[in-house]
């Protein structure tokens, strides 16, 4: 019986990866006819949307994850009004060609297809919650410290209230008093979450999330809004709510976002720009999403006129790696890529993840970021052994907006790897402390 299990296991599993090499065969033949009937790529769009959905099909089991797919999917939904209907989606105007979005469109198609290709057959089958998967421990001097530590950060941040009229100056001198701070804040949040095993100290840490989303809606900090409500979400609400309900609330959590972007963005936009675009336009639809995909654009569009020349993405490569161990303001420009583009022209900031991986590694770039992503989220969720590594898996599917739309080598390798080392080191302290009141 249990031999005919694994047998038919094991078939649903060749069923599975044989109709996704089917797949992967369409969409890159879809690729190849857009290359020689650009009016074609419309349904390479459809076949990217269609990926996306299959990978939030493959994320079913992973609320976070799930969330996190529907987020990827914004990214690509948003460009439909472009490709059928003509419609405006960008402000800026030097970049905003056809063929440039073509081939951004597909760079990313490549991204989720490899995303979707490697992710496992048997994906979570145990149905896993993440923030059970590493080991808490219980050290209320550690836990103290810590709390003092992200109290000390929230008492600390500068600015003024974006609610003003001039909001959109507003949230850029507070942008620019802001550092990197907040987002520290999270490394804290969640060491201090594993140190402690008491309800009530928990507890305590949901006043601390609070203080930070008045912080951050008053002061316009979308994304880090967005993400302390996510990492609020896995550590305390995880797999209490089902799937659909999940969704429907993340849907009212990006609306909310765009709210708030609309509050800050008021005043960005060059009105003469902007309607010399749209004369020629059918209508307009102008978002977050648009506008990093328009970023993108402006990357790609960088190369193909020799500014990002091959040794500049070279050179670029390597900051990226250096930025995967400090803070941006120790990188060179060159590897702070909206940075170095908005010397030749406006844009928007922000950069898909696959277009960043492109203009560093090539076309190798893009599906090779998309494999190790599922291959990471196939390791993590492949047992319920509880790991101290599993900890940075936690970052990253808390930190998604940042390392998918803006920032990858501070929130995809950064931010996780320093969590894994202050966790280490402070579990050493945790030991220690322990070996001294044995002896006593």
């Amino acid at each position: 019986m249990h031999e005919n299990k694994m047998i038919g296991q094991l078939e649903v599993i060749g069923k599975n990866k044989l109709f996704k090499i089917i797949w992967v065969c369409i969409t890159l033949m879809m690729m190849l006819i857009g290359k020689f009937d650009a009016d074609q790529n419309k349904y390479l769009l459809v076949a990217g949307i269609i990926t996306n959905i299959f990978i939030i099909w493959e994320f079913r089991k992973v609320q976070p994850a799930l969330i996190m797919a529907v987020f990827f999917l914004s990214y690509v939904m948003y460009l439909l009004p472009y490709y059928f209907n003509d419609y405006l989606i960008s402000a800026h105007s030097k970049y905003y060609i056809k063929e440039l979005y073509d081939k951004t469109l597909g760079i990313h198609v490549l991204f989720l297809l490899s995303l979707y290709f490697f992710l496992s057959g048997k994906f979570n089958e145990k149905q896993l919650l993440i923030k059970d998967l590493i080991k808490p421990r219980e050290n209320t001097i550690i836990f103290g410290l810590l709390y003092l530590a992200m109290l000390g950060i929230l008492l600390t941040v500068k600015g003024e209230s974006v609610l003003t009229t001039d909001s959109y100056a507003t949230y850029i001198e507070n942008l620019e008093k802001q550092g990197g701070s907040l987002e520290y804040f999270y490394i804290l949040f969640i060491c201090a979450y594993y140190f402690t095993t008491s309800k009530k100290l928990r507890n305590l840490l949901l006043l601390l999330v609070a203080y930070y989303v008045y912080t951050t809606v008053t002061k316009g900090y979308r994304i880090q809004l967005v993400q302390v409500i996510f990492l609020t979400f896995v550590l305390f609400f995880d797999g209490k709510f089902r799937s659909k309900y999940v969704m429907l609330l993340s849907f009212f959590g990006f609306i909310l976002s765009e709210i708030i972007g609309v509050m800050k963005n008021v005043g960005s936009v060059s009105f003469e720009e902007f309607m010399k675009l749209y004369d020629n336009a059918s209508g307009i639809i102008i978002t977050n999403q648009t506008d990093v995909f328009y970023t993108s654009v402006v990357f790609v569009g960088i190369i193909r006129d020799g500014i990002m020349s091959f040794p500049i993405r070279v050179w670029s490569a390597v900051g990226f790696f250096w930025n995967c161990l400090v803070p941006s303001s120790f990188v060179w420009t060159e590897a702070r890529i909206p940075q170095f583009a908005s010397k030749y022209t406006s844009l928007g900031g922000g950069g898909l993840l696959s277009v960043y991986f492109y203009v560093w590694f090539g076309y190798l770039g893009s599906i090779g970021i998309g494999a190790l992503l599922a291959k990471l989220f196939n390791k993590i969720y492949s047992s319920d052994k509880k790991t101290v590594f599993k900890i940075t898996g936690l970052m990253i599917l808390c930190t998604f907006p940042r390392w998918f739309a803006y920032d990858p080598a501070n929130f995809l390798i950064r931010l996780p790897l320093y969590l894994l080392i202050l966790y280490s080191i402070l579990i050493l302290l945790h030991n220690s402390f322990r070996r001294i009141k044995t002896q006593k």
